[in-house]
């Protein structure tokens, strides 16, 4: 982004800012408990950053500008992990499948796991780490997670103390730069995670309850985000689950419903287009036909154009979708 491209993204952020102060909305501020880490960030000295906590201008670490792949290796309620590769590093974020699956994902792009420079946890829930007690064993590399995650996680991850590290609120790893930032699930403390590589951004967000200023602004100006859209909302209701549970994923520490994550897309501050993977599908209430036309629904009446706004592709539990920086495969 140029100087002058900045100062109109500040400004546009300045007016929706006063907008939503104006109308009574939510402005991004600090949550209780967990300071603004995208915000913190933005005081480094390595690079320059955008007021909202976007895109590094001309990091001094960066061999490869922008040079970034993400897939999924899998995807829902029954195992999550992200493969995320920026110039020569390689990262898994979450490990909620089979070592065997992980290095099955790995090998689809020619790595392997020896070629992981570390795994990043978003939290303890089984299905983001029951892969990890094994990953562990069978490699040496540090896992980042919050303290109150790693504790969570409880005796099977024991063993593997001393690859423990607390995750600080900016991480420099080989070519990337990492920042977490805090999400609303009912977890020890949920974090997300948005990567900075040149000047490609990349963020993950799932296992939203709610959209909070901290996801807002770790998802703005994304060039690639990974987004749950988990549910529908009245195919939940009507469905086999017990009303407990149906409260559970509604609330506010639950997960994202296809409406909500298209809403949120379409207010989304992003220059030029985004690439979405829309992420973390429910097998019982959700389908790929349901959220795809929700998202049409919604993104159209806002005045977007799928595939010139935004490019959206839906997650798989095989991994087949990926995103590269210069376009899709």
């Amino acid at each position: 982004m140029t100087e002058s491209e900045i100062r109109l993204a500040q400004l546009a952020q300045s007016i929706g800012r006063a907008r939503r102060i104006a109308s009574g909305a939510a402005v991004m501020e600090e949550p209780a408990g967990y300071p603004s880490l995208a915000a913190d960030f933005s005081q480094t000295k390595s690079a320059a950053v955008s007021e909202d906590g976007g895109s590094f201008l001309k990091s001094q670490t960066v061999s490869h500008n922008g040079d970034c792949l993400v897939s999924l290796l899998a995807s829902g309620s029954s195992g999550n992990a992200a493969f995320i590769r920026c110039g020569r590093t390689c990262v898994l974020i979450d490990a909620g499948i089979s070592c065997r699956r992980i290095e099955k994902g790995l090998r689809r792009f020619g790595y392997a796991l020896s070629d992981l420079d570390a795994v990043l946890i978003t939290h303890e829930h089984t299905d983001h780490v029951s892969g990890l007690p094994v990953l562990l064993k069978r490699t040496h590399m540090p896992v980042y997670t919050t303290q109150e995650t790693w504790q969570a996680m409880g005796n099977k991850i024991l063993p593997y103390m001393d690859r423990f590290v607390r995750l600080p609120r900016r991480l420099s790893l080989g070519e990337m730069q990492i920042v977490p930032f805090a999400t609303s699930h009912d977890a020890a403390r949920s974090v997300g995670y948005s990567l900075y590589h040149g000047d490609c951004k990349i963020t993950l967000a799932t296992d939203l309850g709610c959209i909070t200023p901290d996801v807002m602004t770790a998802a703005s100006w994304s060039d690639m985000l990974i987004l749950e859209a988990n549910h529908d909302e009245t195919m939940l209701r009507n469905g086999p689950y017990p009303y407990a549970l149906q409260q559970r994923i509604l609330g506010n520490q639950g997960h994202l419903s296809n409406r909500t994550a298209a809403e949120f897309l379409s207010s989304l501050p992003r220059r030029g287009m985004v690439k979405v993977l829309l992420a973390h599908r429910s097998e019982h209430n959700n389908t790929p036909a349901l959220t795809v036309q929700t998202m049409r629904d919604v993104l159209t009446g806002h005045g977007l154009v799928i595939g010139q706004d935004m490019l959206l592709r839906l997650a798989s539990a095989t991994g087949s979708v990926r995103f590269l920086n210069g376009g899709t495969l």
